[in-house]
């Protein structure tokens, strides 16, 4: 058996209840008769069940959310019975979420963003589930529903003569987990209990990454590649945007130590698994009294994956806390699936789309960290930022990792491929089948290092460098 993404594209728009009442009478919160449902899974996917007509499957749309703690799934014939039971049930729950559904997004064309997002036609490709991390799957008892990296296996393994089909994919799936535990870097990571609350919270924070000297080289290599985007900005606005990018982020030095440091890579091991790459990263920098808002969002309705299987980790190079706009996380908003959005009305933010009433999903929680930690978060949790009103600039690098599992389904409205230069951390194992390409990489700090030494040093006037954004 085999699975597929389910998708929020418009087809899964139309409620089709008239076949789902013609389907089955049982409650609306139990799975269909005899299909199990994946205990490893959070969110909408799709199940192929082999059939004893070698020529016909059943095909099954499968929905598991966590909604005020509360655990309701089901299984369906056809995709818009799974979308729709996703949107009825958070609005028929104590969540009663959103307030004025009419105002998401609709069944006409849906408005995206040209900078950061990907074309609408790439949507009904993509996966909206969260995979329990490794450790956590390994101590389940409720394993038997787990599927391999790339496809979700049906269950309900059909039984032989002998008896023993079902007995002998129980361990193979039991050998699987315990292999999938064995991290491949010597560095400390996740404990159990981190394991654990990764899975029920959707991030973890005050990771400890960064100490002694290691942290000392990565502020001034930090504070270098800040002084080389500001030395071309005329105004404050443009000192503010300019903080929030990054040019050829992987090609920088400090990128490229922090993508391979051991502690971040055991991490990350331990949430998606053994192979990974890091295809992108961010310099994220509010300085003080920035505006900029970054609206409530998923990061993976921005990203054409075929699966929900991206992983933040966000380094702090400043203290940074609730006064100086830290990032705040919906707790468990990564269990429900994909949240439709609305165009946001913020006035001064980077993302043109929004997540609306937030405070029914649950109670923010903002992030705390010291310089040299790190926060880490997967792309269906809900998150955001305020603008920073405070004297304290709140500076950060944002380290994007994604199991190699997942494929990339074409590039982002503005032409970039995510899988087209990456940091294979562990080389080709990092991607036995190479569909993420190793990145060539071209020094990046250390020269922007240089040049502003050499302009000091023969009295040039910063600012007048001919050198463009996109070489520096």
């Amino acid at each position: 058996s085999s699975s597929r993404p389910l998708a929020g594209s418009s087809d899964l728009k139309q409620a089709g209840l008239q076949e789902q009442e013609q389907e089955t009478s049982r409650p609306a919160s139990l799975p269909a008769a005899g299909h199990q449902l994946r205990k490893d899974l959070w969110g909408l996917w799709e199940e192929h069940e082999a059939s004893g007509d070698r020529a016909r499957s059943n095909t099954r749309y499968c929905v598991r959310l966590c909604i005020a703690g509360e655990e309701v799934c089901s299984s369906f014939a056809s995709k818009s019975e799974a979308w729709e039971f996703q949107r009825s049930s958070l609005r028929g729950s104590t969540l009663a979420w959103p307030r004025r559904p009419e105002e998401l997004e609709g069944d006409g064309p849906v408005e995206r963003d040209p900078l950061w997002d990907h074309p609408e036609e790439l949507e009904e490709f993509k996966e909206y589930t969260f995979r329990v991390p490794p450790a956590v799957r390994a101590t389940s008892s409720t394993d038997g529903a787990e599927g391999n990296d790339n496809n979700t296996n049906n269950s309900n393994s059909k039984q032989s003569k002998s008896g023993k089909t079902n007995n002998n994919n129980n361990n193979k799936k039991k050998k699987k987990a315990s292999a999938e535990t064995v991290r491949n870097s010597s560095a400390p990571g996740l404990s159990l209990a981190e394991a654990q609350q990764f899975e029920e919270q959707g991030f973890l924070l005050g990771l400890e990454v960064l100490a002694g000297e290691e942290l000392t080289k990565a502020k001034a290599d930090f504070e270098d590649l800040l002084a080389d985007r500001l030395q071309r900005c005329q105004t404050e606005e443009d000192r503010f945007r300019a903080t929030h990018t990054l040019a050829r982020p992987l090609h920088q030095d400090l990128v490229a130590r922090l993508a391979q440091n051991e502690r971040v890579l055991s991490i990350v091991e331990d949430i998606l698994g053994p192979r990974f790459v890091c295809w992108s990263a961010h310099l994220f920098c509010k300085l003080p009294g920035d505006p900029t808002q970054q609206p409530w969002h998923q990061d993976a309705g921005f990203w054409p994956l075929s699966a929900s299987r991206a992983l933040t980790v966000w380094v702090a190079i400043d203290d940074v806390d609730s006064t100086n706009s830290s990032v705040r996380f919906v707790p468990g908003s990564h269990r429900l699936g994909r949240l439709p959005w609305r165009r946001t009305t913020a006035e001064h933010k980077l993302l043109t789309q929004e997540i609306p009433d937030v405070d029914l999903l649950g109670d923010p929680v903002s992030s705390v960290l010291k310089a040299g930690q790190a926060s880490v978060h997967c792309d269906l949790t809900v998150h955001g930022s305020a603008g920073n009103s405070s004297t304290r600039r709140r500076a950060g690098v944002a380290l994007r990792f994604v199991g190699s599992d997942a494929e990339c389904l074409g590039p982002m409205i503005n032409g970039y491929r995510m899988n087209n230069g990456c940091i294979l951390p562990r080389g080709t194992a990092s991607d036995p089948k190479q569909h993420w390409k190793a990145l060539k990489r071209r020094s990046g700090g250390e020269a922007a290092r240089m040049k502003r030494q050499l302009a000091a040093v023969a009295g040039a006037t910063p600012g007048t460098s001919p050198t463009s954004e996109a070489t520096a």
